[in-house]
């Protein structure tokens, strides 16, 4: 699966935070995602190891995923890429607004006539 394809998921990129300054067990992630099935974190797991951004080792029973040095290297070099390309170019022309024509203002309320018959 492209980098791009496994990060676009927000539960992965969640995951990726996780995994940033520790090694986890998968119970970790389970418990961090109440509304998600543990089959479906384990899905998600197995996406992240197949795209080499996590790498998982067992210790006794449970299994530690921790995130891949540099495993987002080709992301931080095509952003990098993308900011020199924007800071190359000259900014665009401000969009200047349209004129609004001003409402006319309603016409002020008559004054109510005096009955001088009453």
């Amino acid at each position: 699966m492209d980098l791009f394809a496994v990060i676009a998921d927000p539960t992965r990129r969640i995951m990726i935070e996780m995994m940033r300054n520790d090694e986890l067990p998968a119970g970790s992630f389970v418990a961090a995602f109440p509304g998600v099935t543990q089959p479906a974190i384990s899905q998600h797991l197995k996406v992240l190891r197949d795209a080499g951004i996590a790498t998982v080792r067992s210790d006794r029973q449970r299994r530690l995923y921790s995130l891949k040095p540099n495993a987002l290297g080709p992301l931080h070099e095509w952003l990098g890429a993308a900011e020199q390309k924007r800071e190359a170019e000259p900014d665009p022309a401000p969009v200047v607004p349209k004129p609004q024509r001003a409402k006319p203002k309603p016409a002020p309320e008559p004054a109510p006539m005096l009955d001088l018959f009453g």
